[in-house]
């Protein structure tokens, strides 16, 4: 569990702390920050890499310092491995007021992608930055693209142009030399990019301003689309806002008034369910394994991933975590806190 300005190892067994880690330096005053740890593998061990924005205090005419702490931490025993600081620009000062979100957009070829993110609306925008998890230094780094999906290799991500409706542009970078391999063949509006998988991105945009919407599923090394599906007359097409990977086969989206899976390794579609199609949509919370998690309005239920029925309609509990030897969820009867539970898969 991480706050952001601490970092909590729980023993889901028994639920007590085994270890919290902290920061060396303190946050600076900037409104709220997020900072998102991730469960990951370096060198074939298991890893916790865990981001902290933090600002070293300056000393005579040396101004304060802006950075990102990121501390790795053995899951094993709780202890941390190392620290090592990647200096940034921009994200401190007067006038900002709203908040940061610091997190890794994910890990590949032994480098580690931070993600720093406005979360605002109204003043999107994202840096990132590659960081060698070996000699721990700064491989590349680009201001005003913000990663969105790592793997095989590649860094996919968005990077809007200027103005006040400024165009934005998906571009596929090396993960290990920072150099751009692809580039989307159009500049649409609204543009998100969702991981999908080892090999697959979902990009969901419009092409403008107040335009038809799109979403296409393009592999992740060349930024082909394989999957194209398009607003139409009397039929709009989906709206995700968040993509879950089962960590073997397939892929959930989710929207507002849509839920869809698809096939991690193809990109085609499996089956969806859309708002006033005769189901109710689901919350989607979790997935794992070919089974997918959420909640409706009727209580929690379990999806079948590849073929979207209902596979179980009273399992007591959506989860928000799974993995392979438990779910994590709500505190049974609805009160506070969070508990383990049996997982399916």
């Amino acid at each position: 569990m991480s706050s952001g300005e601490e970092i909590r190892l729980i023993d889901t067994r028994t639920n007590k702390v085994r270890e919290v880690i902290k920061p060396t330096y303190p946050q600076p005053k900037i409104g709220t920050v997020i900072a998102l740890p991730t469960l990951t593998s370096v060198q074939g061990r298991p890893t916790v890499l865990a981001p902290f924005f933090g600002e070293a205090p300056g000393q005579g005419t040396t101004p304060d310092r802006p950075l990102v702490e990121v501390v790795s931490i053995d899951p094993e025993n709780g202890k941390t491995d190392w620290r090592t600081e990647i200096p940034i620009e921009g994200w401190t000062g007067t006038g900002r007021s709203s908040g940061v979100e610091v997190s890794f957009a994910g890990v590949a070829d032994g480098v580690g992608v931070v993600r720093i993110v406005d979360p605002s609306l109204s003043a999107r925008r994202g840096d990132t930055y590659a960081l060698d998890l070996s000699s721990r230094k700064v491989r590349w780094s680009m201001r005003g693209f913000e990663a969105r999906a790592v793997a095989a290799g590649m860094v996919a991500g968005q990077q809007p142009g200027t103005g006040q409706t400024p165009k934005v542009q998906v571009r596929g970078i090396d993960a290990r030399t920072g150099r751009q391999r692809w580039a989307s063949p159009r500049d649409a509006y609204s543009v998100e990019v969702f991981p999908a998988g080892p090999s697959k991105a979902v990009v969901r945009g419009r092409t403008d301003p107040g335009g038809k919407k799109y979403v296409d599923v393009v592999e992740i090394t060349t930024g082909r689309a394989v999957t194209v599906t398009e607003e139409k007359s009397g039929k709009p097409a989906p709206h995700p806002l968040n993509c879950l990977y089962d960590e073997q086969a397939i892929a959930v989206c989710s929207g507002g008034d849509w839920v869809a899976a698809l096939d991690a390794q193809t990109g085609s579609w499996l089956w969806s369910i859309t708002k006033g199609g005769g189901r109710l949509v689901p919350l989607v919370t979790g997935a794992w394994h070919g089974v997918v998690y959420g909640r409706t309005a009727n209580g929690p239920v379990v999806l079948d991933g590849r073929t979207g029925t209902d596979r179980e309609t009273q399992p007591g509990v959506a989860p928000s975590v799974v993995n392979s030897s438990m779910a994590i969820g709500p505190w049974p009867g609805g009160g506070l806190g969070s508990s383990s539970y049996p997982v399916i898969g």
